[in-house]
């Protein structure tokens, strides 16, 4: 990942970019992501986790990933609790910094300016519709345009009651039907709007059902308050169902508007690890809680681990205690990160459903002997090759 900076159309600011390029021959498409209202930074001044892993995916496919911060240089965290009616900054401004990161992109020679799609998250949603009106003078004013466009649970109201809107790219709109923030029937009335209008035009709307806000992230379900909602609230948390669903239809859309083939299987990219799988030690069935040489609390630990999502490892420290990581193609090294953190050596118990423990101390895996693996391509999951 390159820090960038990237004038805005007026020349007045710097926006900061978080740039992940594709190791690929030749000129390659690019995705613009735009962060929510809560701005692209966590806590801490970083990217999420979440940010990260989609980056990796799409870098693997061949497709730079430029994240784009509106916030920061404006002096802003978040507007999540501010009323849209109050907010200082709205989507046709934040549309310009897309467009401002278009032409950024677009300068660039390992990026091919006619295959650039953008994917926005919550506001960055609701301004991925407003970079698509093809409504405003001022989308049309500009040279280039976005070639495909996602927009994860944005809010459609807005845009739904306009008295006229139609896109100028294809676009794929994604929320779940239990959103209490953005509701999706604003979104249901937008689609139906746009499809009425313009009939050829490719715009697919999913609603995933039990599903919240961010549901493709991977964050406990919790209820936010002091939102501009009309219950003051609104529930926010991950669906791993919804959002593996979500991001392979995200990768199907891209592969086919910006005409990339994908050459990794589904199953690799979301459910495979970056390392070898080390075998079944025999130690001890996966299920057999009581074989598991922890405290009655570790056990306890474990038997609620089995119960968690693909990829994921647990480690056994010589201590006694232990580290877990579910939902983590990075699983088996993110757990080892954590023993180095805490000082102290561990080995691996299980990674996914599978023991991989040994009686023998020599025998134990531990981080020394990871092996990074290259994710198997269609072509080699078609032939069953290794």
């Amino acid at each position: 990942m390159e820090q960038v900076s990237i004038p805005s159309l007026d020349a007045k600011l710097q926006l900061p970019g978080y740039l992940f390029e594709a190791v690929a021959p030749g000129p390659r498409p690019a995705v613009i992501s735009l962060h929510g209202c809560g701005g692209l930074l966590d806590a801490k001044g970083g990217l999420s986790r979440n940010r990260y892993r989609v980056a990796e995916y799409l870098n693997v496919e061949g497709m730079h990933m430029l994240a784009v911060d509106s916030f920061t240089p404006r002096g802003l965290k978040s507007i999540c609790e501010t009323s849209p009616r109050l907010r200082t900054f709205n989507y046709e401004q934040r549309r310009e910094d897309v467009f401002a990161a278009i032409r950024w992109l677009a300068q660039r020679p390992n990026v091919e300016r006619n295959r650039i799609a953008i994917v926005g998250y919550s506001n960055g949603g609701s301004t991925v519709l407003s970079v698509l009106d093809r409504t405003d003078k001022r989308v049309l004013d500009q040279p280039i345009q976005p070639r495909a466009a996602i927009a994860y649970y944005p809010s459609c109201r807005d845009f739904a009651e306009m008295w006229s809107y139609e896109i100028g790219a294809p676009l794929l709109l994604m929320i779940g039907a239990l959103d209490d923030w953005t509701s999706p029937h604003y979104c249901e009335r937008l689609h139906d709007k746009v499809k009425r209008a313009q009939q050829g035009m490719s715009f697919e709307f999913i609603i995933y059902p039990g599903s919240h806000h961010g549901f493709d992230g991977y964050g406990a379900m919790q209820v936010r308050g002091g939102l501009p909602t009309k219950s003051g609230a609104g529930t926010v948390g991950a669906n791993p169902e919804a959002r593996e669903k979500s991001l392979r239809r995200m990768f199907e859309f891209l592969s086919e508007k910006l005409e990339v083939p994908l050459t990794v299987t589904h199953e690799a990219r979301f459910n495979g690890h970056r390392y070898v799988l080390p075998p079944d030690s025999g130690f001890a069935r996966a299920d057999d809680v009581a074989a598991v040489p922890l405290s009655e609390k570790g056990r306890a630990r474990y038997a609620q681990y089995l119960g968690l999502g693909a990829p994921k490892a647990l480690a056994i420290t010589q201590k006694g205690g232990w580290f877990l990581r579910s939902d983590d193609a990075e699983a088996m090294q993110v757990v080892f990160q954590h023993c180095a953190k805490a000082g102290t050596r561990c080995w691996l118990y299980a990674v996914d459903n599978r023991v991989v423990w040994s009686r023998d101390a020599a025998m134990r895996i531990d981080s020394a002997r990871l092996q990074r693996s290259a994710p198997p391509t269609r072509a080699r999951a078609a032939t069953g090759a290794d």
